[in-house]
């Protein structure tokens, strides 16, 4: 009998404190048009093909790696330094995987960079299971081959920056909150992940982690109409484990070196963000409203439909999303100094709710517009461009490398492909991602002699070693020397005034001296004395001038080799 009990008596009311049941999810997706360890394939060769090739680029990637090395050879994993002088910008942890990454394997590029492609890694891996979990497997593969072939993430990814390990622990720790919050079996996951991810976001670059990690807690918490999930959390256990993992190391650089945690805190976090003016890269509030479209490419083209499609169906998936999403543009928006890097972590929410509007239009869901298949035919046509100027980069700046100038081929024929066949999702997604593809192995297989040529200081690095005794005097004027000291193991004195760049030259000193051709005359090199010699340049005018016997022996002719291998025309007076 509907509403009463079997004596008659009026049924009892329904409680009224019982906790809503979770938003329904939006249908979990199975399709997947091609073989399942295809999307994992596409991250490897996207992170780890000629990871080594391109030598390590000054001033970043070697400065970062130049202070790993010292603090490898030094002992003092606490505080960072470079020269013998405290580095205040960031905290140890990035150097200390660097260090281990080197002492594991040997002072290579690649082995520098590991660090850095493992933290992509862990953010693929991690936003692919939020997404799996929330939208279906099918789903979370278009997003690892989508996080693979956006050409700003990868480079990032392969680059010696601390960003993506930022970016690491902000994925690692947000996905398991989407996950924890949205799933049907949340209630029984732990919650401790999400601060050990938090922790380490601290250890990385500081407290912009967890203001990051609370904020979308804090909204996703309105959105769901669910305060009581703040509590949930067990915030407060959370704050002490965040605690028990980053504390130990801010309170021992700060014991071993008060003025290093004072700088750090204050004026690369608190003054970066807040004080106008305090650093460079001073942009307007708009800056990330541009710059992620740019940074997204090609993927960034099916944003707006994205957006518009989660829009209409604002499932938990969808609402975890769009708060990851919102918060860390508009955190970052409000800071005075802002690079493209500092909303990767933006970036696997957006790719998510790109890879769940492909999945819709590969089965068929939605609609892809024409629009998008134009967008997809142009960006095909804009790589193999790319390709080919590359190519011709190739053959000027290291005609040796003339083989790899093929790679640019492929780029056409994808190209060619597009414009004739891409009127499906499936193979409007195809093209895309080869696109990308084929542009990687052109810029890090194909065009890394050239980017050498032109930009590194390995060759500079391998006269000192071979040609010069270790207790010669290693001077650089205006020129970043990160990775001459890297690649040589030796340290380079910075010199700001030209007289005290060139005093040991000129007093007849063993030694070397690294500038710009640009800055000779001004540096008193102009001519060039007789007992001095340039023994090494590189494409972008830089040059090391070297004195002592080395530069006897370049007298008479025995470092020709040296000028055979860099390219270097004999000088005037041979």
């Amino acid at each position: 009998m509907d509403g009463a009990s079997g004596d008659g008596a009026p049924a009892e009311a329904a409680p009224t404190d019982v906790e809503p049941e979770p938003a329904p999810q939006a249908p979990l997706r199975q399709d997947w048009p091609w073989p399942a360890a295809v999307p994992w394939l596409v991250v490897g060769f996207a992170l780890v093909a000629w990871l080594g090739r391109v030598d390590l680029l000054t001033p970043d990637e070697a400065r970062h790696a130049e202070i790993a090395r010292e603090m490898l050879l030094d002992g003092n994993w606490l505080t960072p330094r470079i020269y013998g002088e405290p580095y205040y910008d960031k905290p140890a942890l990035f150097y200390w995987l660097i260090g281990g990454s080197l002492a594991l394997f040997g002072h290579h590029a690649w082995a520098a960079r590991l660090p850095s492609v493992l933290a992509t890694a862990f953010t693929i891996a991690m936003g692919s299971w939020w997404i799996g979990r929330c939208w279906g497997r099918a789903a979370a593969n278009y997003a690892a081959i989508m996080m693979a072939t956006t050409l700003f993430f990868v480079a990032v990814g392969r680059y010696v920056v601390v960003d993506m390990l930022l970016t690491a622990a902000l994925t690692g720790a947000l996905s398991w909150l989407g996950v924890w919050m949205q799933c049907r079996d949340a209630r029984r996951m732990a919650v401790w992940p999400l601060y050990v991810c938090t922790g380490v976001g601290l250890l990385a670059k500081g407290p912009v982690a967890a203001v990051v990690v609370a904020a979308v807690a804090l909204v996703m918490a309105i959105f769901e109409r669910r305060p009581r999930v703040l509590l949930e959390l067990r915030p407060f256990t959370g704050a002490l484990l965040v605690l028990a993992v980053a504390a130990p190391w801010y309170v021992a650089a700060y014991i071993l070196d008060p003025r290093y945690i004072e700088t750090f805190l204050w004026h690369h976090n608190l003054a970066r963000f807040a004080v106008p003016g305090a650093l460079e890269h001073q942009e307007p509030w708009y800056f990330y409203l541009v710059a992620v479209p740019i940074c997204l490419l090609p993927w960034s083209m099916l944003l707006p439909s994205s957006l518009a499609t989660a829009w209409r169906d604002p499932h938990g998936g969808v609402r975890h999303a769009l708060a990851w999403a919102t918060v860390v543009i508009t955190f970052f928006s409000f800071s005075h100094t802002k690079l493209p890097t500092y909303v990767l972590a933006a970036f696997p929410p957006l790719i998510a709710l790109m890879a769940a509007y492909v999945d819709d239009a590969v089965t068929g869901r939605v609609e892809m517009p024409r629009a998008i298949e134009a967008a997809a035919v142009g960006w095909t046509i804009l790589a193999a461009t790319i390709a080919i100027a590359g190519a011709a980069w190739i053959f000027i700046d290291a005609p040796s490398a003339w083989a790899r100038a093929v790679l640019a081929l492929p780029s056409l024929l994808v190209a060619a492909w597009a414009y004739k066949n891409a009127h499906t999702a499936p193979s409007i997604f195809g093209a895309t991602a080869a696109g990308s593809l084929l542009l990687i192995a052109m810029v890090y297989g194909g065009a890394a002699d050239a980017l050498n040529a032109r930009e590194s200081q390995r060759g500079a690095a391998d006269i000192v070693r071979a040609e010069l005794p270790d207790y010669a005097a290693l001077t650089s004027y205006r020129v970043a020397p990160h990775a001459l000291a890297f690649y040589t193991r030796r340290p380079v004195r910075r010199a700001d005034d030209p007289d005290t760049a060139v005093a040991e030259l000129i007093a007849g000193a063993e030694g070397a001296l690294l500038s710009k051709e640009k800055f000779l005359p001004e540096l008193g090199l102009d001519p060039m004395p007789a007992w001095l010699r340039i023994v090494w340049s590189s494409g972008d005018g830089q040059v090391l001038v070297v004195g002592g016997s080395l530069a006897k022996r370049e007298r008479r002719g025995d470092s020709d080799r040296w000028r055979r291998r860099e390219g270097v025309e004999p000088s005037a007076d041979r």
